[in-house]
C-alpha cells in the first residue's frame, strides 16, 4: 500500500482552495458557461416570438378557411356545377351556400312581381285626351276598372280637360283598354275628399281585379305602380291625419273641424300620369289608388264612395 505523507494532503488541499478562490473571481458568463448552465435571456425572446408567430398564423388560416369555406367555394359550386362530381366538393355544398340562398330570394320576387304585373294589367286603362276630334292624343292618367260591366276609378285631374287655347278648341276624355280598343267616357261622380271619380263606359266581360282590405299593409312592403310601364316603390309612411284641400276649406267656412283620413307615402314622388293607377302588393291584390305626387289612398278610404256610385247607378 502506497504511504501518502500528510503534507502531500495539506497541498493538495491548498491546491483546491486555490482553484476554488480563481473560479468565483471569474465573470458571471464564465461562470455559467463552466457549469453548463448559460445566461439565456435572448432564447426566451425567440420562443416567445415563435409562439406568437405561430398564433398569428392560426387566426389569419382560421378567418381564410371561413371565407372560404362560406363564400368562395359555394360561389364556384353556384357557377360550375359540374364541380359537384367531385368528392371534396360534395362535401362542401352540404354546407349553407350563401350565395345560392340570396340569389333564389332575388328570383322569387322577381317571379312574384311579373306575375303581380301579368295579373293586374288587364285591368288598367289609359286616360286620354283627344283635341279638335283629332286621331292625337295626350296621356291624361290611369284608370281601374272595378266591374267587368265598365265601371272606372281614376283621379279626378285624369278626366279633367287641359284648359284650351281659344274657344274653338274643344276636347273629349277618352278610355284606351290593354287591348287597344278606345271607349266614350261617361262621368258618374266625383269625391272631393280623395280626389277620385268614377266614370263608366259601355263594355262588358272586363277583367276586374277587386280591392282587397288595405289596414294589412305592412311599413317597408313591396308595392308597384300600374301603368303602361311600372314603377317599383315601397310603402315608406302612414300618414293618419291627413287632411284634404276640400275638406279643409269647406270646415273653414262651416267653422267646424276637418275629417282626418289616412295617405300612404311611398319614397319616390310619381308622374303625373300616375294618377288614378293602381297600387298592388306582390300578390297581385290591389291595396289603393295612386293620387301622384308621393301619395296613394288606401283601398279602405275609398269603398265607401265605391259603394255609394254603384248603389245609385244599379
Amino acid at each position: 500500500m502506497k504511504n501518502i505523507s500528510i503534507k502531500s494532503l495539506r497541498d493538495k488541499q491548498k491546491d483546491k482552495v486555490e482553484i476554488a478562490k480563481d473560479f468565483f473571481k471569474k465573470p458571471k458568463n464564465e461562470i455559467n458557461e463552466l457549469t453548463e448552465q448559460p445566461y439565456r435571456p435572448k432564447k426566451i425572446k425567440f420562443i416567445f416570438k415563435t409562439i406568437l408567430l405561430i398564433l398569428f398564423i392560426f387566426i389569419i388560416g382560421g378567418i381564410g378557411g371561413i371565407t372560404i369555406d362560406r363564400f368562395a367555394l359555394p360561389y364556384l359550386l353556384f357557377q360550375y356545377p359540374d364541380l359537384n362530381n367531385y368528392e371534396f366538393f360534395k362535401k362542401v355544398n352540404e354546407g349553407t351556400m350563401l350565395v345560392e340562398v340570396i340569389k333564389e330570394v332575388n328570383i322569387s320576387q322577381d317571379e312574384a312581381m311579373i306575375e303581380a304585373i301579368k295579373k293586374v294589367s288587364p285591368s288598367v286603362v289609359q286616360i286620354l285626351e283627344f283635341r279638335n276630334d283629332s286621331a292625337s292624343s295626350i296621356v291624361k292618367g290611369t284608370g281601374t276598372i272595378l266591374t267587368s260591366d265598365g265601371y272606372i276609378i281614376t283621379s279626378t285631374e285624369s278626366i279633367t280637360p287641359t284648359e284650351n287655347k281659344s274657344e274653338e278648341e274643344n276636347s273629349v276624355i277618352k278610355i284606351k283598354l290593354k287591348n287597344g280598343k278606345i271607349y266614350e267616357t261617361k262621368l258618374l261622380e266625383i269625391d272631393l275628399s280623395t280626389g277620385l271619380s268614377i266614370i263608366k263606359i259601355e263594355e262588358f266581360d272586363l277583367t276586374v281585379v277587386p280591392l282587397i282590405d288595405s289596414d294589412n299593409i305592412q311599413l317597408g312592403e313591396k308595392l308597384i305602380i300600374i301603368d303602361d310601364s311600372v314603377v317599383s316603390d315601397i310603402a315608406s309612411k302612414f300618414i293618419d291625419d291627413y287632411i284634404s284641400f276640400e275638406d279643409k276649406q269647406k270646415a273653414e267656412k262651416n267653422n267646424t273641424v276637418a275629417k282626418t283620413q289616412k295617405r300612404i307615402q311611398t319614397v319616390n314622388s310619381l308622374k303625373n300620369y300616375f294618377y288614378g293607377a293602381p297600387v298592388v302588393n306582390l300578390k297581385g291584390e290591389i291595396v289603393g289608388i295612386s293620387q301622384g305626387g308621393d301619395l296613394f289612398i288606401p283601398r279602405n278610404e275609398i269603398v265607401g264612395f265605391i259603394n255609394i256610385v254603384m248603389d245609385k247607378n244599379n
